[in-house]
């Protein structure tokens, strides 16, 4: 069977159709040093932009897959859907194909919220425009922790196939091994190591937990400015002499200001813009409060050391296991909402929009590694990845999961004998 890759990427559809016995004849996509990429690892050369491409000089195939940009459907990105001018309507063009060369089957990927932005119409554009030239769409919700691989990652596969044909088969993957994080590991791999001011930090925040009593964490974050803090946690409709009776920051004291200007420089910085704590964070304010008033005096020492000139550095985010407090058994990500602690068995979803999102291994003082990273996507074996970590995470974070793909192209295999 034959297939063609739009969108390719780094080759997670190539990759995984391979690997169950296919062949591609056709690669699409933009990024010039991708398709250099392309051409090494797979020894095709992908032509350019798919909106430039003659659907007539596309090879027959059995099966088209294309990851097309997900950006406008994310909860990251725009959330703008079809009405994206950048990328949105690319689906477009996978139609304005599939209606030419009419393939056995479609198989696409994307975010989940491509199903329900703005309130599901673009989805229901999809169905409705695939319906029109002959197809019908199933689709699935897969992360690739479902099929053993350590990444929380869900992203939805959307099948198409003739109207007449039966319903697909998904892969049963239920009974897998699954596998920890620390399981892929290479520590021969060329890793970035960690920058000696987060080290430092580390250690710090890891001697705080050393010092109090806590009976767990769950899902809670320990907000270091609320150390002996007691400022309403909405300011919103005092005045500066109401303000002045209380304490900001690091139990600074309030009294001597004279202006909003001198209030808001003693306050965190999360409560300076509306004068108030956000919701999502009071249940850790109040917590970290409480915190501090059972160890104020440990914690008053142990706060005149912690970078204050990081505001993102001064929070805890714990996200880990809640019975072990100890930062070097779990992955760490400084995120610009906090340090963030995770469970050790699984790496976050890899993200290509910001170098904050790459994990980090304090128990050896490093951020994970390009080759490792692709381990989490079953991109592994290719012989080449994007010069430099960030260049490779990027690529990585829109790769499409390899594993998967191989498990949906077998079952689609099995499907067209049957």
């Amino acid at each position: 069977m034959k297939f063609i890759d739009l969108f390719a990427g780094l080759g997670g559809f190539h990759t995984g159709f391979v690997n169950s016995g296919y062949e591609c004849v056709f690669a699409c996509e933009l990024e010039p040093h991708l398709r250099e990429l392309y051409l090494k690892n797979y020894g095709i050369e992908p032509h350019g932009d798919i909106t430039k491409v003659d659907e007539k000089i596309i090879p027959e195939h059995d099966v088209m897959c294309a990851g097309f940009p997900c950006q406008p459907f994310s909860l990251a990105g725009k959330k703008k859907g079809s009405e994206c001018p950048e990328s949105g309507r690319l689906i477009d063009h996978v139609i304005r194909i599939a209606k030419h060369h009419k393939p056995k089957f479609i198989v696409l990927e994307n975010v989940p919220n491509v199903l329900t932005i703005a309130d599901g119409s673009f989805w229901d554009y999809m169905k409705e425009s695939f319906k029109n030239i002959g197809y019908k769409l199933e689709y699935k919700i897969i992360s690739p922790v479902d099929v053993g691989i350590p990444q929380n990652r869900k992203r939805v596969f959307i099948v198409g196939s003739k109207l007449e044909d039966g319903n697909f088969i998904w892969p049963r993957y239920n009974e897998l091994d699954k596998q920890s994080l620390f399981d892929i590991l290479d520590n021969n791999c060329d890793s970035k190591p960690l920058e000696p001011k987060k080290i430092e930090q580390l250690a710090h925040w890891q001697s705080l937990l050393n010092l109090i009593n806590l009976d767990k964490l769950a899902s809670m974050s320990l907000v270091a400015p609320e150390f002996g803090a007691d400022y309403p946690l909405d300011f919103s409709s005092m005045t500066i002499k109401q303000m002045r009776s209380y304490k900001g920051a690091y139990g600074k004291s309030l009294k001597n200001c004279n202006t909003w200007v001198e209030v808001l420089a003693l306050l965190p910085s999360y409560c300076q813009k509306n004068k108030l704590v956000a919701s999502w964070l009071e249940k850790s304010v109040k917590f970290s409060r409480d915190v501090y008033s059972n160890n104020a005096s440990a914690i008053d020492i142990w706060s005149e050391k912690i970078d204050k000139n990081n505001n993102s550095w001064q929070i805890l985010e714990w996200r880990g296991r809640h019975f072990e407090h100890d930062i070097y058994s779990h992955i760490v990500q400084f995120r610009a909402s906090g340090i963030r602690i995770l469970k050790p068995e699984k790496a976050p979803s890899l993200i290509s929009m910001t170098t904050t999102q790459i994990p980090i291994i304090p128990s050896q003082n490093r951020y994970i590694s390009a080759h490792e990273a692709a381990k989490l996507q079953n991109l592994h074996e290719l012989p080449n990845l994007p010069d430099g970590l960030i260049k490779s995470f990027k690529a990585l974070g829109n790769a499409v999961n390899a594993k998967v793909v191989e498990m949906i192209a077998s079952n689609l295999k099995v499907w067209k004998t049957t």
